[in-house]
């Protein structure tokens, strides 16, 4: 018995690019919890129930009933969490924001973050909330 390969198989190994597309979300399925010091984005999956870090903020189209945001790639760094019932994440989110607070924050008491909403679990709640009516 002879062993038949195809010939005509072609595979990438380029890495995503910069502009490649690598997350898109309708609005109750996305979460922006803000930027960190070293200019790192970061967001919330609610449908993979995840963390994903990016080097820029999502871009929203609102030219649909429902706004959709889109992530370009590449994906630094992706972080499974448990979001519970109706997708919260209260205890997950402040756990992430606190982590990136301890440790990308300096000794002088510095936060992590350079620019975050003011509570990205409450604002998530209330998203779930509000869909929820």
């Amino acid at each position: 018995m002879s062993v038949q390969r195809p010939t005509d198989e072609t595979v990438s190994t380029e890495e995503a690019q910069i502009d490649d597309v690598v997350l898109e979300r309708r609005s109750w399925n996305y979460a922006y919890i803000g930027e960190d010091v070293e200019g790192r984005h970061h967001h919330v999956d609610r449908k993979l129930e995840r963390i994903v870090v990016t080097k820029a903020e999502a871009d929203r189209d609102d030219s649909g009933a429902v706004p959709v945001f889109e992530l370009g790639g590449p994906i630094l760094h992706s972080e499974g969490i448990v979001l519970g019932s109706m997708g919260a994440g209260g205890d997950a989110l402040r756990n992430w924001i606190a982590f990136i607070d301890q440790e990308i924050g300096d000794e002088d008491d510095e936060s992590g973050w350079a620019e975050r909403p003011v509570s990205a679990a409450d604002h998530a709640q209330d998203i779930l909330e509000e869909i929820n009516r």
